[in-house]
C-alpha cells in the first residue's frame, strides 16, 4: 500500500457469510472504492469462537482509515457475534496496542421489515462506540426489508434508493467530508405484501435461509 492510498476495514457482522444481504452491500460499497486509491479488507465475524479472534484482525481494525461496519439488525440491536468483534477490539485497545485516531466509521443496517428507523437503536451503540475510541462517526444507511432490497438492488425502478444510498457512502469517504451527515434511510419502494411473496419464492429456492433471521425472528427484526 503506497503512503497516499487510505485502508478500508469492511466488516460483515451476517453469520450467513457470503450468502448475507450484508455482504452483499459491503461488495457493493467495495465496487465503488477505486483499488488504486483504496486498500480494501474484509473481516467475516463468526459464532461460538472457542478462541479470541486472531490478534491480526484487531491490528486490521485498528489500523483502518475507514471502518464499514454492515450487519443484520437483531432484537433492534447488534448481532451477538459482531458485539463480541467489537468487545475483543474494545480490550484490544484498552490493552495498550495503537488505533488509527479519528479514523470514519459507516454503518450499513438491514432489517427483515419495511420501516427502517427501527435500527435506531443499533446505529446508537455503534456511534457511543466512536465516542469511546475518538474514532469519527459519519453516518449509518438503514435499510428496511433488506433482504428483498438485496435480491432487487438491480432491478430497474426498484434500485434507486439503495444504489443513491451506497453512492453517497462511498463519495463520503472518497473525499473525506467532515460536515455532519445525517443518516439515510431507505424504504423498499414495493408493497410489503409483494416483499413476503419475493422473499418467500426464494426461500423455497433454497437462495436465502428460511430460518427465524431471514423471517424477522418475530419481533426482533433481523435482516439478513
Amino acid at each position: 500500500m503506497t503512503e497516499d492510498m487510505k485502508s478500508v476495514c469492511l466488516d460483515n457482522g451476517s453469520l450467513r457469510g457470503r450468502k448475507s444481504s450484508s455482504l452483499s452491500f459491503l461488495r457493493d460499497i467495495d465496487r465503488r472504492l477505486p483499488p488504486s486509491e483504496f486498500a480494501k479488507t474484509v473481516i467475516q465475524v463468526s459464532a461460538a469462537r472457542a478462541n479470541p479472534y486472531p490478534v491480526s484482525v484487531l491490528e486490521q481494525m485498528a489500523a483502518a482509515d475507514v471502518l464499514v461496519l454492515s450487519f443484520p439488525l437483531y432484537a433492534y440491536g447488534l448481532p451477538g457475534a459482531l458485539m463480541r468483534l467489537l468487545e475483543e477490539y474494545d480490550a484490544y485497545i484498552r490493552a495498550g496496542n495503537s488505533r488509527k485516531a479519528g479514523a470514519r466509521v459507516y454503518v450499513v443496517v438491514n432489517c427483515a421489515f419495511p420501516r427502517p428507523h427501527i435500527t435506531g437503536e443499533a446505529v446508537r451503540v455503534v456511534r457511543n462506540f466512536c465516542r469511546r475510541h475518538a474514532l469519527q462517526w459519519r453516518f449509518a444507511v438503514c435499510i428496511g426489508s433488506g433482504i428483498t432490497v438485496a435480491l432487487t438492488k438491480r432491478v430497474p425502478l426498484l434500485d434507486f434508493g439503495p444504489r443513491r444510498a451506497l453512492n453517497e457512502l462511498a463519495s463520503d469517504v472518497r473525499t473525506g467530508a467532515v460536515t455532519p451527515h445525517g443518516d439515510i434511510f431507505v424504504r423498499p419502494v414495493i408493497p410489503e405484501r409483494i416483499i413476503v411473496a419475493i422473499k418467500n419464492y426464494y426461500e423455497k429456492k433454497g437462495e436465502m435461509y428460511a430460518t427465524d433471521e431471514s423471517r424477522g425472528a418475530g419481533s426482533s427484526g433481523a435482516g439478513g
